[in-house]
């Protein structure tokens, strides 16, 4: 009769090394690809027709069209700023949006929280709509 060798498993054998570098080389291409795909998300969004109206001493209504070029739903965090004529900002609010692919959407922002009080609607000088990240 033959007798059939058994293969110790306690005993610890190495990773080969054409193993370790084609998983070293596949991490490797892993963070390229997500750091060009990061870098081009903002490509794919257009804010434009930013307006305001409704400007009252407490709030006012912010609105903005997104298009997104996109070909898959995102879900961005977006900085709205208000400044004041003296460059200082007056208010400021973080939004999060949900994205559908390649659509142009309208949205309306409602600002309430001023950092001081304003006093007439031509001290709004400057605002910004921007992805934060």
């Amino acid at each position: 009769m033959r007798s059939v060798d058994r293969i110790d498993i306690k005993k610890k054998r190495q990773i080969p090394a054409a193993t370790k570098l084609i998983m070293m080389l596949a991490v490797i291409m892993g963070l390229v690809l997500h750091t060009c795909w990061k870098k081009t998300q903002g490509d794919n969004l257009q804010i434009s027709d930013i307006q305001l109206s409704n400007i009252t001493r407490i709030s006012l209504d912010i609105s903005f069209t997104i298009a997104s070029r996109a070909s898959i739903e995102m879900e961005k965090s977006f900085m709205i700023e208000i400044y004041a004529n003296d460059g200082e900002l007056l208010a400021s609010k973080l939004t999060h949006i949900k994205l559908p692919p390649k659509t142009r959407k309208r949205y309306i922002k409602v600002l309430q929280k001023f950092n001081m009080p304003l006093e007439s609607p031509d001290d709004i000088t400057d605002f910004k709509i921007y992805v934060y990240k």
